[in-house]
């Protein structure tokens, strides 16, 4: 479960960055909080972003009309464009409730309010029905979970007989205890209020515990590289910048210096080879 403490680091890093996430993601007209997915489609971030969205959809896969939990709805892109694109109702959460204003206010310029809801919740514990979704969607989010376990018994609770499981996310990737590369991916891990990044061979092996058939993972991290040492390079100008708005009080000195320190951390971290992108789907049995 996550304690109230771990709950408020979450949302206060979300609500305070948003300003980074609309100067350097383009946030309020891409509403994506993720690295995107670079492929021969993409040139330039924008199309990355959006193209995340497509390669997820495929990889789960989502299908026309389905009914979607999208977990961590970050600013409501994912849902939004299930919905115009595949006809999805979709029912987005998230722990801030600022989010889900935004979110909400998203869904209303793309004329896709009637098909996307969205709510303050957890995805450790909601108040939905057992077998109520055909997809559970967890794109850069399932990272925040203190024990991811808990989330997959969650979703593989609300999922319907036959429904499917979509994560993209960062996982650890051999990691040695006490070593120096544990210590840098703490640094990062703690930029971003996660508590720590799982292991993707542990991750494999717990959603067959939980129960998950049909399971696939798929290391895209080729496809996020890009994305990698962009982030890397707007380190060294986010620096300057955050110490001269910090020095006018004009942004919160932990959490934006913490965000921009986490550009040089996942960099090194890659380049390390600590950690890697992963895509898994699992089904619930029928």
């Amino acid at each position: 479960m996550i304690t109230d403490k771990y709950r408020k680091d979450i949302v206060k890093y979300y609500d305070d960055c948003q300003i980074d996430y609309e100067w350097a993601w383009n946030l309020n007209k891409r509403m994506a909080m993720h690295y995107g997915y670079w492929d021969e489609s993409t040139t330039r971030l924008r199309h990355a972003l959006t193209n995340m969205n497509k390669q997820v959809a495929a990889f789960a896969p989502v299908n026309h009309g389905d009914r979607v939990l999208d977990a961590g709805c970050g600013v409501g892109g994912s849902s939004i464009y299930l919905a115009q694109h595949l006809n999805c109702r979709t029912t987005g959460i998230t722990l801030s409730e600022h989010q889900v204003q935004v979110c909400k206010d998203n869904a209303a310029k793309h004329d896709v309010s009637e098909q996307c809801d969205f709510e303050v919740q957890s995805y450790l514990s909601t108040t939905f029905p057992d077998n109520s979704f055909d997809v559970v969607w967890a794109v850069e989010s399932v990272c925040h979970a203190p024990n991811k376990a808990d989330f997959l018994s969650e979703a593989f609770r609300v999922l319907k007989p036959g429904g499917r499981l979509m994560i993209a996310d960062f996982f650890a990737n051999g990691v040695e205890k006490d070593s120096k590369g544990e210590r840098l991916l703490a640094k990062w891990a703690n930029t971003w209020a996660v508590e720590k990044f799982a292991e993707k061979d542990d991750f494999w092996d717990s959603l067959h515990a939980t129960g998950f058939i049909e399971c696939r993972q798929q290391d895209v991290s080729t496809k996020i590289e890009r994305t990698v040492k962009k982030l890397y390079r707007r380190f060294f100008l986010g620096l300057p910048i955050t110490l001269v708005l910090q020095i006018f009080g004009i942004r919160n000195w932990n959490t934006h210096f913490s965000n921009v320190m986490s550009a040089y951390y996942q960099y090194h971290a890659f380049n390390q080879e600590l950690w890697r992108y992963m895509f898994y789907s699992a089904q619930k049995p029928k």
